[in-house]
């Protein structure tokens, strides 16, 4: 039986349709363990079709979590991942389970096994100030970028959401991303 000391854990990453439900469900009847969902889709309630959401009997009487997690109109992101891991993990110990993470969003797993940076808390008033900036997309990221090129570098020009949260950090905090992350360390 595993506990704190013994409890193990698996991570099977692959494509759509790879067969990794079929094999995650047979390992973790081997291994005595839950299955934590990593597809960016199936954590979402009343999204079946577009998902490779294992049906009932597909599951095998396995508990799987990360499955109908949330509503479509409720946030998921990397932390709420981390966090429903964390909730997990706990569950598998007092339950004297492993773990059989799988899906195929490796970011989320990369995320785990890195950590991730704690991003400040934001203001309504920087939420707002994110907004108006966010209406003009290219000149926002140009603006930030002659402020830290460094991290934006890595960044596309047309990506919303990762502009939206550097600039939260620099309205925020009034540090540039990474002068914001270097401080985290």
């Amino acid at each position: 039986m595993p506990n704190a000391n013994t409890f193990k854990q698996l991570a099977l990453i692959g494509p759509t349709a790879s067969g990794k439900t079929a094999l995650s469900i047979k390992i973790a009847k081997q291994m005595n363990a839950y299955i934590l969902s990593l597809d960016s889709l199936s954590i979402y309630k009343e999204i079946d079709i577009v998902s490779a959401k294992p049906t009932p009997e597909e599951r095998a009487g396995i508990i799987h979590f990360g499955i109908d997690y949330l509503y479509p109109d409720e946030s998921f992101d990397v932390t709420t991942f981390i966090k429903l891991y964390h909730d997990v993990h706990i569950q598998c110990l007092k339950d004297e389970k492993n773990l059989v993470i799988v899906g195929g969003t490796s970011f989320y797993l990369k995320m785990l096994i890195e950590g991730i940076s704690e991003l400040p808390a934001i203001s309504n008033d920087t939420k707002e100030k994110t907004k108006s900036y966010l209406q003009e997309l290219q000149k926002t990221y140009e603006w930030l970028f002659s402020l830290d090129k460094q991290y934006m570098s890595k960044l596309e020009s047309n990506d919303p959401y990762r502009i939206e949260k550097a600039l939260n950090i620099y309205l925020e905090t009034g540090l540039t991303p990474t002068q914001y992350l270097k401080q985290q360390v």
